[in-house]
């Protein structure tokens, strides 16, 4: 009985953090906020949260969720120059995302497993939403890197070439990963520790 109660707890916030996901992605200055020329997602909260709740599987699987959002946006209601340029490559649009997820579930589920909620609980949590977050935006410079490097200087200009494409991109990208890593070590444990408690009720 109470394996059938946690599985179809499961499910049913899986479905409600992939129905997020699609809102979140669909509606402007909800999934991707955009000022000036900074763009910042909060899409990376859901997934994190999911992962760190329900588990590594379930955290890879919105991980692909949100890459697909991300991929469809780029052709869809682009954001910008840079985001149709980084997220129509499915490698870019997909990877980053699925390890985001990865990472964080595993650095909650794995690292001291048995403390799940209160100080400690939360502690992990900030730690598993900041690593989550880097990985996600020092992937997608490595990956920019890699396909576009050669393209530095007509991509992005800004002194661009491709020894310090890396390090150009990191700073372009530098306010965005500050505040979504900001975001990530302080909304994941106020979400993650709500759904925990929900579930033992």
């Amino acid at each position: 009985m109470r394996q059938r109660r946690s599985s179809a707890y499961r499910l049913s916030i899986m479905s409600l953090l992939v129905a997020l996901i699609i809102l979140q992605s669909s509606l402007p200055m909800v999934g991707y906020i955009s000022l000036g020329g900074i763009s910042i997602t909060t899409l990376h909260l859901t997934v994190i949260t999911g992962a760190v709740v329900l588990g590594t599987g379930y955290g890879t699987a919105l991980g692909a969720v949100w890459g697909l959002s991300s991929f469809i946006m780029a052709f869809v209601r682009p954001s910008d120059v840079l985001t149709i340029l980084l997220f129509r490559n499915p490698i870019i649009a997909f990877v980053p995302r699925i390890l985001a997820g990865l990472v964080a579930g595993l650095l909650f589920n794995q690292l001291l497993p048995k403390v799940r909620t209160g100080l400690g609980g939360s502690i992990k949590m900030s730690l598993a939403g900041i690593c989550a977050a880097l990985t996600n935006t020092l992937l997608v410079v490595g990956f920019t890197w890699i396909f576009y490097a050669s393209k530095a200087a007509t991509m992005i200009g800004h002194g661009a070439n491709t020894s310090n494409f890396g390090f150009v991109m990191l700073a372009m990208l530098g306010v965005n990963a500050v505040a979504e890593v900001i975001m990530a070590g302080v909304v994941t444990p106020i979400l993650g520790q709500a759904l925990i408690r929900f579930r033992r009720r």
